[in-house]
Formats: C-alpha cells, sequence, structure tokens
C-alpha cells in the first residue's frame, strides 16, 4: 500500500455523505426555519447517496421521527454544530486505504465560542485512521482537483496560522498530497470564514475550474481581483477557468454544491427564474447529471451553502 496521500475532488464518487442534526441554540427564534431548511437538504443528497446523520444523543429521537428516508442513518455522536465541511475531517486517501484528516479546527479563530463537537476529528470514531496536520484549517478554505492541486486564500490561511508563512504551509500542505497551492488573496473583511475558497470557486469534473462571477455588491471589487490572480495561477498550471454568471440575491451559494451520485445539490435563489438560468448553466458543465438549487435562506444567511453542511467519505 502506498504511503501517499491524496485529496480526493469533491466530484470523486462517496461511499457516503457526513451531515449533522445539531442545530444550535445560537439560531435563536430562527431555529426551526434552520431544521426545516437542514432537512431538505438531507432529503435531497439521501435521494443519490448514503447520509451518515451525525445527531446529539438527546436529539436522536427527534432525528428518528422525521422519517428521513431508508437512505439517511441516524447515528449518535458528540456533535453540536451543522457545518460539516470544517467541524469534520476531511477525508482522503492513502492507497487504497480512506484516512481522516485533522486541520485541528479552532472555530474560526474563536469567532464563535469553542465547543466539545470542534474536536469531532478526536472524539468520533469515523472508521479511518486519523492522520495529524501541524497546521489549523478547515475543509472550506480549499478546494481540490484530486491529483495534486488545491486553491486557498490568503485571508484565511495565514490568518488562522499567523506564525507560518505561504511556504511553510505548502510543505506541510505536502504531506496530504498538494503538490501545488494555489493562493488567491480572499477577502479579509469576510466574516468568520475569513474568505474561503469554497464560497465561489470550485473544480469540474473535467479538471478545469468554475468561478462565480460577481459583477456589483459587497465583496465584487475582490472577487474580480482573484478570478483574474485565479485565471493567471491556473494558466500556468494548465487549468481552464470557466465562469459562471449568476443574477441571483445574495443568499444564493449556487458555486457551493454539493456532488452526490448523478446529482449536483446547490443553494439556490428565492427568484425561481434565477435558479432556472443557473441550473441550465450547471447542467452545461455536468453532462448527465441532475441539478437541484434548493432555497434555504436562513442558512445561507447564517454562513455558509450545502457544500459547508456536508463532509463526504470517498470510496
Amino acid at each position: 500500500m502506498s504511503d501517499d496521500i491524496r485529496l480526493p475532488a469533491d466530484h470523486e464518487p462517496h461511499a457516503c455523505t457526513i451531515m449533522a442534526w445539531a442545530v444550535h441554540q445560537e439560531w435563536g427564534a430562527e431555529r426551526t426555519t434552520v431544521e426545516r431548511e437542514l432537512e431538505e437538504v438531507i432529503r435531497a443528497i439521501a435521494d443519490y447517496e448514503a447520509v451518515k446523520l451525525l445527531t446529539p444523543p438527546d436529539l436522536v429521537p427527534a432525528a428518528r421521527a422525521r422519517r428521513l428516508g431508508p437512505g439517511v442513518e441516524v447515528i449518535p455522536a458528540p456533535v453540536d454544530d451543522i457545518w460539516m465541511r470544517d467541524i469534520a475531517p476531511v477525508f482522503a486517501k492513502r492507497g487504497q486505504q480512506t484516512v481522516a484528516v485533522d486541520f485541528n479546527f479552532n472555530a474560526w479563530d474563536n469567532s464563535r465560542p469553542g465547543r466539545a463537537g470542534d474536536r469531532l476529528a478526536r472524539t468520533f470514531d469515523f472508521g479511518a485512521p486519523v492522520v495529524g496536520i501541524p497546521l489549523i484549517a478547515e475543509g472550506g478554505a480549499f478546494v481540490s482537483n484530486g491529483n495534486g492541486v488545491s486553491v486557498t486564500t490568503r485571508s484565511c490561511l495565514l490568518k488562522r496560522n499567523p506564525n507560518l508563512d505561504e511556504q511553510t504551509i505548502e510543505r506541510r500542505m505536502a504531506s496530504i498530497g498538494v503538490k501545488r497551492l494555489i493562493w488567491l488573496d480572499g477577502d479579509k473583511s469576510e466574516p468568520i470564514t475569513s474568505g474561503h475558497i469554497d464560497g465561489f470557486a470550485a473544480f469540474l469534473p473535467d479538471g478545469s475550474m468554475i468561478v462565480d462571477h460577481l459583477e456589483r455588491g459587497k465583496g465584487a471589487r475582490t472577487r474580480r481581483s482573484d478570478i483574474k490572480m485565479l485565471g493567471d495561477a491556473a494558466k500556468q498550471a494548465g487549468i481552464q477557468v470557466e465562469r459562471f454568471w449568476s443574477v441571483a440575491d445574495d443568499l444564493a451559494l449556487y458555486v457551493n454544491w454539493a456532488i452526490v451520485g448523478n446529482a449536483v445539490i446547490t443553494a439556490g435563489s428565492r427568484d425561481l427564474a434565477s435558479n432556472r438560468m443557473a441550473e441550465q448553466q450547471l447542467a452545461g458543465f455536468f453532462p448527465g447529471r441532475e441539478i437541484r438549487a434548493i432555497n434555504i435562506p436562513m442558512i445561507t444567511a447564517g454562513g455558509g451553502g450545502v457544500r459547508c453542511l456536508t463532509q463526504p467519505i470517498p470510496l
């Protein structure tokens, strides 16, 4: 068995997807709405692949009472938040073996008080050996093509690791198979995530990248700068960059998708016409896959989309 670790791309086949039924009381009066939106995402993903739904022990009866279907396994776990892309370990391959990479999640630089569930990579047995890396990051901080190339932002990783420079971070990422790390500036003003790349960029199954082009509004100038930077770096790496033109409200996160089975599940807009346009565009990038845009405005207002709610375990 090879000792080399490889970070799979999101579009590679999954054994299952990890999600969590752990809507924290911090949502206050909106908690019921968030649960309703989360349930819709869970059901949609379970239409295409198995979901392992990590659930606080005291909420297991309530989760099972929702009868989420045969594709959803409710599992008691020490979990207390829903953002599994960041809080759960990132699953990688070491030869044929699946491993769980612990990125030492620190509640987005303590943007909220730390919780026991933040150490989920160490406190829950995912059935995979845990691999540590001397780096603080989270799954939303980078996207990978499955062949050793990842894209990240300075605004996130340098903030998470103030005592490390880019070269040191690159060497440490190389230990989990990242042969080339493409840096974008990101958005220092973005709350909590400090400019996660997966809010607007992703790799496609053909090896190219897609970016959600923002024409105006908050962050537009930063986004245009990063798109140009990505275009220049991708060209050097032999990666084509495709532009996705969304005309939706700020609560649509189309490119923050979950690729599950033969479908792409994404956070759409209240505007059904915008969703139809987005679905048509995405269908061109994912021939043969069903595109489903789900309106989850409360969750997206809380800082994330469908990708942020999910952590796939690769086959």
